[in-house]
């Protein structure tokens, strides 16, 4: 009768290591296997003792024809093909199935199939296919020649604190030797890092991740003043353009601007500016360019000036019954950029005169020379070469005040100066306004214009137009004419 097997347990043995000694035969025992494995390749095989079939996995390239198991067992004798078996020592050929015969000392016997398996060759693959960071959302360029990758994320962003997320051909990849979880990792991207990918026969490629910052966009004048004292400037930046009133008498053609700007670099007529140190020719408008660091720019336009030569021309503050077609009417002796330039009415029936209503001339941009600039409501009709601007409020009757001692007053809100004043029916030395300083002397010379009448039909008009004495009283006179947009007679 044959005795029960005992187990056939496989082991992997590395070929260097000495084989494990068979234990002694069992008077009366049965046949079976402890372990099964080969000297070279060094592996481990796994028995099943149901089916007495034993499977040994080897590495790719092993040649299985002459290949020496060694095996513990509990049996005393073991057979090939009737050859006995010598525990890491006895070659066969494993191409096939091999049948191992376990005899125990009572002459039973077992059989085990050993069955090899050539592992396919482990893939050398370790490419980064694949690479963008989450957020912000950046694609970035693989160079698989260079092994390099690139990547660009607005300007402004926080570099060091990314997520990379990645595709890979490898097992793993790790960065200074952290383990990279795609999507997940965290990693200071300020500086380029090596990613290293692991193939599955344990080789590595690094690819070398830059994530730079694009270029900035930006491209303003912050701030813009002049090394010249007394300079007033106001800068647009809805319309790029700054203004600058300079006292009276300053050398346009040799100023040196101060500015800050977000831009990187500075250029007019092409020549890179310094802000404190280049000067520039501001007798006529000057064209700023900032160039971002992207490259693309923008151009701001300077215009500066020493004086406004803009002049109080006609007035018709009076009118026979109902005051419905009051105007004031300047005259432009030059080009004027009439930004920062407002009409104030001032109420010279108080000490000292009070400003009761202003007019700003702003929108209307810059107005040629020789104009005659009409403020006035849509009853005045204004004939051309005339131009008329009627300001929010002036279809109301009554806007300007009959006197005596009033005045209407060109102020630069710019420079803080007064441009021309006239005062009528009286004077009036005496005057604040909105923006200024100090108390104001709002007529020119010793006495007033005259009244405006309303009983005839006429005006305050300078005779001639547009000549300044600095005598109000002699520069005006009452005429029994309306003139608004044309030369006074």
């Amino acid at each position: 009768m044959r005795a029960s097997l005992a187990a056939f347990l496989l082991v992997l043995v590395l070929a260097a290591c000495m084989p494990p000694a068979l234990p002694p035969a069992r008077q009366g025992g049965t046949a079976g296997s402890a372990s099964f494995g080969f000297v070279a390749p060094a592996v481990q095989g796994t028995i099943d003792d149901g089916s007495h079939v034993i499977r040994v996995q080897v590495p790719a390239g092993t040649d299985c024809a002459c290949l020496a198991a060694i095996f513990v067992t509990t049996g005393s004798r073991v057979t090939v093909g009737g050859v006995e078996q010598q525990s890491g020592v006895t070659a066969n050929n494993f191409t096939t199935p091999v049948a191992y015969v376990v005899e125990a000392a009572s002459g039973s016997t077992i059989t085990y199939t050993v069955e090899v398996t050539v592992l396919p060759p482990l893939s050398s693959e370790k490419a980064l296919t694949s690479f963008s960071i989450v957020t912000p959302a950046a694609e970035a360029a693989v160079d698989e020649t260079r092994h390099a990758i690139t990547a660009v994320v607005p300007h402004g962003t926080d570099r060091s604190s990314l997520v990379a997320e990645f595709t890979t051909t490898g097992v793993h990849v790790t960065v200074c030797d952290t383990e990279q979880e795609s999507g997940k990792t965290i990693n200071d991207f300020s500086e380029p890092l090596t990613y290293v990918v692991a193939a599955e026969d344990g080789s590595t490629q690094g690819y070398v991740v830059t994530v730079s910052a694009a270029p900035s966009q930006e491209k303003a004048l912050t701030s813009f003043s002049f090394l010249t004292p007394g300079c007033a400037v106001a800068l647009d930046e809805t319309q790029r353009v700054i203004r600058a009133r300079a006292p009276l008498g300053t050398n346009l053609a040799s100023l040196v601007a101060v500015f800050s700007t977000t831009g990187a670099e500075v250029r007019v007529a092409g020549r890179s500016q310094e802000s404190g140190v280049t000067a520039n020719d501001f007798s006529v408008p000057v064209a700023y360019e900032v160039v971002a660091e992207d490259g693309s720019t923008a151009t701001y336009t300077v215009r500066v000036t020493d004086r406004v030569p803009v002049v109080i021309n006609e007035l018709d503050v009076d009118q026979v019954g109902t005051d419905q077609a009051e105007f004031v009417e300047l005259y432009l002796g030059a080009e004027v950029d009439l930004w920062g330039i407002v009409v104030v009415l001032v109420n010279g029936g108080v000490t000292p005169g009070q400003e009761y209503a202003r007019v700003d001339l702003t929108p209307m941009g810059t107005v040629p020379k020789g104009s005659f600039l009409v403020v006035a409501g849509p009853s005045v009709v204004v004939p051309a070469p005339g131009v008329k601007y009627t300001p929010p409020g002036w279809e109301l009757s009554n806007r300007i005040q009959n006197g005596p001692n009033d005045a209407v007053l060109l102020w630069d809100t710019l420079g803080k100066q007064v441009v021309d004043t006239v005062a009528y029916a009286g004077v009036l030395h005496r005057a604040v306004i909105t923006g200024g300083s100090a108390e104001l002397d709002a007529t020119e010379g010793a006495s007033g214009a005259p009244a405006d009448s309303n009983s005839v039909v006429g005006s305050i008009s300078r005779s001639p137009s547009g000549v300044d004495t600095g005598q109000n009283g002699a520069d005006f006179k009452f005429t029994p004419a309306l003139t608004p947009g044309a030369p006074n007679p």
